[in-house]
Parts: C-alpha cells; structure tokens; sequence
C-alpha cells in the first residue's frame, strides 16, 4: 500500500492509496446519504465487510442531515465506531459542497476524543457518488483535518485513504500538493528527520534565519494563527447556516441574511490577512508617519484614553483611535485591520473589561487590534492596569464568558511582552510618553 505519514504538532496524518477497510484505526468513515443505504464505493465496502449488523443500526437512525455525522457500530469489524458523513440528501439553495465536506470533516474530528478514541481513518468525503469536485474534497479535507491535529491537546492518529476511480491525482503527485497546500493555507512546511516527515509552523525553525528573516517568520505565524481562528469561525457559522438549510420548517429569511452577512464579512476579513503574507521589506511602509494606534475599550477608560491623546500630541505625534473614526461602509473588524496597518506604532491598553465582541470573528475589537499589530509587525506598546488601581463597578467585566476570555487575553500578552503597570489616567500618560519618547529618540 502506498503511503506516507506526517506528524503534526503531537499527532499523526497519513495519506494512503488503498483500502479503507484494511485500517486498524478505532473509528472508519463512511460518506452517506441521509438514508445510509450504504449503497456504493466505501460505504457498501464498509457494508460488506462489517455485515448485517451495521445496517441493521444504521436503519434506526434515518433520516439525517446533510454535512452531519451519525455514530453506529462497526458490525464484525475490528473498529469500535463507524461515522456515517452525510453528504448527499435534500439541499437548499445556498448550500455549497465545500461546506459539506469541512462541516462533516469537523464534526468528526470533534466526535473522535469525545468517544474516547484517538485514531481515525477517512475516505475522501463525497468524492464518489455525492459527486463533489476531487480537488474540493481533497483541498478541504486537508485543511480541516491538518488545522485540527495542530489545535489538538491530546495525541490523534488520522488516515485519509485516497482512491481517485477516474486515475487523476497519483499518489505522488498527491504528497506533493498536500505539502505544497499545508505551507500556502497553514502555514506549516515539511521537513524530513530521522523519524519521518514532519509539518510544524516556519517559525519554529528560526535557528538558521537572521533577525530580519526571523521577524519575518514570526509575523507570518501570527498571520496563520489568525487565519486558523477565522476558519474556525467560519466553520461555526456555516454549522449554523447549515442547520438553519437543513430544518424540517424553511428558514427565516432575516436568520439567512445575518448569517451570510458575517460570512462576508469573515471572508473579507481573511483576504486581508491573507494580503498580509505577501513580501513585506518594511512593515512601517505605508504607514502615516509619527501615528500611534491606541487600543483599549472605551466606556471605562474615557479618562485614560484622553490622558494619553494628551501626551501624545505634547510629543507632536498623531493619535489614532476609536474617537475620531467616521462611518463607514466597511466591516468593524476589517476597518480596525485597516486602521492598525496604517498607523507607525501601536499602544494597547488592558484594563478589566474585555470590550464589545465583534460577531463575525468572535473577538472583542481590541483583541482583535492587538492582533493585527501582531500580524503587520508593528512596534508594540502595552500597558496593563496595577490590581491596585482604584476602579469604579462599571470597570470591571461582569460576563464571566468575557471575564475568562480578558484573563486568557491579558495573561499572553503579558507573558510575549514586557508590559507596563498603571494605576489611573496621569500615571498612563506619563509613563506611555516616556515609551514613545524613548522610541523616538531610538528610531
């Protein structure tokens, strides 16, 4: 059988040509129609093999919905669990096949530890009778299940047996288009060791790079980190329209319309991070000269945002903030990336509140800033407010969803940078124009 295998992050991917049937992984993958007939290519395969019993319980859990996954046992085969991807059934308008196969390609990989397993071997979802485009199931298949071992907290093995009936993709030519497609979507590049081939981010092999390209690698990372994160918020909403596409009763068209909306903006959001991975010679070109970007939230910090608004023009340079932005017909979060990008440096300040979430990416607007200054490789300056301070009530985070998410927020920040301690509005102000003052005098 022909094959290979890549680690990734603390788990394993390995392409095989062949036949899913012979794999040894607790967990096998049929792709179904809402009825499981089992009735072609793997899944009669799987039929055959696991006998009477498998469609026996697959009788009791009809009908199902397009891009879900069903559960059943595995009949006489040595697996413990077959998940049936659904693929072909009734669709509605709006219902692309790529969202199939990532929604059913997901929820698998998230079924897998939930049952106590850690191997699965996958077919190549819906590229048989369902008729979906090889290249489409191949690219997102890749995508969906590489992203999810690199995300993975435990050890998983995963098998994707490929078996192209029409002899376009050799086993060659597919290893090639799998790497090539892991180094352009996510960000990870192969490398051969003595143990096998590996896929892991560019910047963890800085040893040999020289501070610049070092730089370089870091941003880019920050970039595919943020572009992991999108997909997972597409994922999410695309569950939801996907649900909403599948009912039993039509969808509400006002439900529809909102959903699309933040896939849009999602999307448009991603071209611009993707924007970002183009050669950069110098991450401040472009840039208005002598501005700062200030983040923070705002009904609890009026008084400190104006403290430093005020230092910033003593030092005659250009404040950029929430305050002074006009509207717009640009998305919130892609306005903020656009806005970050344009500005020389960025100051960020963290208090106790986590701040208004933008619904597409799931973020609060600045996470999302600081984010982008990650991603543009712009000079960062943060400030975190002393557990001393005095507050009022309304400073302090009263959502613990959003509590937890600023302690996640504050902790990485506070331990990828050397941050400054403040204890109200004069005390920010001076010691943010000491940090720019300095910056200036070094540039």
């Amino acid at each position: 059988m022909i094959s290979r295998t890549y680690e990734v992050a603390h788990s394993s991917i390995t392409l095989r040509f062949g036949d899913l049937t012979e794999s040894k992984a607790e967990v096998l993958v049929s792709s179904d129609d809402d009825l499981l007939s089992m009735g072609g290519g793997v899944s009669a395969a799987l039929r055959r093999a696991a006998g009477s019993r498998l469609a026996a319980d697959a009788s009791k859990l009809v009908p199902a919905r397009v891009g879900d996954v069903v559960v059943t046992g595995a009949g006489t085969l040595d697996a413990k669990y077959i998940f049936h991807a659904i693929t072909i059934g009734t669709l509605r308008q709006g219902m692309e096949p790529a969202i199939v196969v990532r929604q059913a390609s997901r929820r698998a990989m998230q079924l897998l530890p939930a049952l106590g397993c850690a191997s699965i071997a996958f077919p190549a979802i819906g590229a048989g009778v369902a008729r979906i485009p090889y290249q489409t199931v191949a690219a997102e298949m890749a995508a969906t299940l590489v992203a999810a071992l690199v995300d993975a907290p435990q050890s998983l093995r995963v098998e994707l047996f490929l078996m192209d009936r029409f002899g376009r993709a050799q086993p060659a030519d597919f290893f090639v288009f799998f790497e090539q497609f892991a180094a352009q979507k996510l960000g990870l590049v192969s490398r051969t060791t003595p143990a096998g081939a590996v896929l892991d981010s560019s910047a963890g092999v800085g040893s040999t790079l020289d501070t610049e390209q070092l730089a370089q690698a870091q941003r880019r990372h920050q970039v595919y980190t943020m572009l992991r994160h999108l997909d997972g918020r597409r994922d999410a909403l695309e569950a939801r329209l996907m649900q909403a596409l599948t009912g039993s009763a039509p969808p509400e068209d006002a439900t529809l319309a909102d959903l699309k909306r933040q896939l849009d903006q999602v999307g448009e959001l991603r071209r611009g991070y993707e924007a970002e991975l183009l050669p950069q010679q110098d991450p401040s070109s472009g840039a208005v000269r002598d501005s700062v970007f200030v983040s923070s939230t705002s009904a609890d910090l009026k008084q400190h945002r104006q403290a430093v608004r005020q230092a910033i023009a003593g030092l005659r340079l250009h404040y950029v903030g929430m305050e002074d932005f006009t509207p717009s017909g640009v998305a919130p979060a892609d306005l903020i990336r656009r806005k970050v990008n344009d500005s020389e440096a960025y100051l960020g300040i963290l208090a106790m509140r986590y701040g208004h979430v933008d619904p597409g990416t799931g973020l609060s607007m600045t996470e999302l800033e600081y984010r982008q200054a990650l991603a543009s490789a712009k000079p960062i300056h943060m400030f975190v407010m002393d557990e001393g301070a005095q507050i009022t009530a309304g400073m302090v985070e009263t959502d613990p969803v959003r509590f937890a998410r600023l302690q996640e927020f504050k902790s990485r920040v506070m331990k990828d940078h050397t941050c400054a301690l403040f204890t109200g509005p004069e005390d920010l102000a001076r010691k943010a124009e000491a940090t720019l003052r300095s910056r200036r005098a070094d540039a």
